[in-house]
């Protein structure tokens, strides 16, 4: 607090004295002729008076005038010669006019006498000798009071800066948690918001971060175990027709990597936000007939009918790799678990897209409504290549709908089984 409120100190201090120094220096400028006048007529009596003593005077006898006369007056009086002042054009214009000439910031006036070279110098009473002093005394007055009421201005943003930099050197000790609280009248509430919204959105981020690092690790091993496992029966199996059926099994395995991998890679980008959406004008119903095409034969080959009931849209505004990807996702996950048949629609509804699968399969119990859109996260513990899966399609269609300024959820379809609806906005 110390070193802020010294800066501050010395810099308000500096500029008030600057900024003062400054607007009279200023004033003193614009209003230099009005404050000539006004002191001209201030002491315009005095000279006319003085000079009316001296006129009929010349030589010594003007000189001893002026002497009787300067007791009563309480001014420095004396006589000069007009080529001793450096008199300037304008100044010799006033004196022709009979103008008193100022000089010395008011406090000098020369008056002619009867025209000729002599002339009258009056100076106004020198200031006390303390006055240095007592201009050094009131701005110090002025420092210290400012001082108090900077002080007192400094001390609760020195407080609030001191609990932010607290939280930030405990978060940068890996207490992720800390947050600040401050009153509702700090200057830097704001300030402190955004700090929390960042530690939350790191602390996030690295939850997450471990959370896939474990998983990933976890899901990694199941294929390579099998991939070990069919390596060491391949080199026992003596049969070449049934090496064919242990290489299909690795194949298989290493497909089953290769999608893990790259879903992995998709939803990391997503969840960074290192990859740019960019939206374009797509036609809807060959768009929707694409994607449904491109799962048709898993469908067919699980004795699912999967059909577009409805696609009440023109064009949609998307970003068409990322959302074919999400809706495959969830065509896949309704063909996994559907007995008989899975329908699709998009439609728009004011200014929203939707894009919803219904099937007839078990559905999904109330409690993992929302855990199924975790990373990694399945409500059964099923291995097999039929509703296995890796816990990620669901996780990368909640990004992919987020990236597009919407949401997923999942409910009851007509039938019993679920029924998962994806929204975005229209942005144009």
């Amino acid at each position: 607090m110390l070193r802020l409120f010294l800066g501050l100190f010395l810099v308000m201090t500096v500029g008030l004295v600057a900024a003062l120094q400054t607007v009279e220096h200023t004033f003193n400028a614009l209003l230099d002729n009005q404050m000539q006048a006004y002191n001209r007529e201030a002491v315009r009596g005095q000279a006319w008076s003085l000079v009316e003593h001296m006129r009929d005077q010349q030589g010594a006898a003007r000189e001893a005038q002026l002497e009787a006369l300067r007791p009563h007056y309480g001014l420095t009086l004396s006589l000069i010669e007009a080529d001793q002042l450096n008199l300037n054009d304008q100044e010799k214009a006033e004196l022709a006019q009979d103008l008193l000439v100022i000089r010395d910031d008011y406090t000098q006036f020369i008056s002619n006498i009867d025209g000729g070279s002599q002339l009258l110098s009056i100076k106004l009473p020198p200031e006390p000798s303390l006055m240095p002093f007592y201009i050094a005394g009131a701005y110090l007055m002025l420092a210290v009071l400012l001082g108090i009421v900077l002080y007192f201005w400094v001390r609760p943003h020195w407080r609030d800066l001191e609990k932010l930099r607290l939280a930030a050197e405990r978060f940068g000790d890996n207490d992720l948690s800390v947050r600040i609280q401050l009153s509702k009248r700090s200057n830097i509430r704001d300030l402190a918001g955004h700090f929390n919204l960042m530690a939350a959105r790191i602390e996030g981020l690295i939850a997450n971060q471990r959370e896939l690092t474990n998983a990933v690790s976890h899901e990694l091993r199941t294929p390579i175990a099998r991939l070990s496992f069919e390596l060491d029966q391949l080199k026992q199996q003596p049969d070449a027709s049934q090496n064919r059926e242990l290489i299909a099994d690795m194949y298989a395995d290493l497909g089953e990597l290769e999608e893990m991998v790259s879903e992995l890679l998709t939803y990391a980008s997503l969840e960074r936000g290192a990859t740019v959406i960019t939206r374009e004008n797509i036609q809807a119903a060959n768009w929707l007939d694409s994607v449904v095409g491109s799962v048709a034969l898993e469908a067919e080959a699980a004795g699912v009918q999967l059909l577009i009931v409805d696609c009440r849209v023109d064009e949609v505004r998307i970003e068409p790799r990322f959302m074919a990807r999400a809706v495959i996702n969830l065509l896949r996950n309704a063909i996994r678990y559907a007995e008989q048949r899975v329908e699709v629609s998009l439609v728009r509804i004011g200014d929203q897209y939707e894009v919803q699968v219904n099937d007839d399969g078990p559905g999904v119990p109330l409690a993992g409504r929302e855990k199924i859109f975790e990373p990694f996260s399945r409500l059964d513990a099923s291995r097999d290549r039929r509703t296995g899966g890796f816990g990620l399609g669901l996780a990368l269609v909640r990004r992919v709908s987020q990236s597009h300024g919407g949401q997923v959820e999942v409910g009851d379809s007509p039938w019993g089984g679920a029924s998962f609806r994806m929204t975005w906005a229209h942005l144009d």
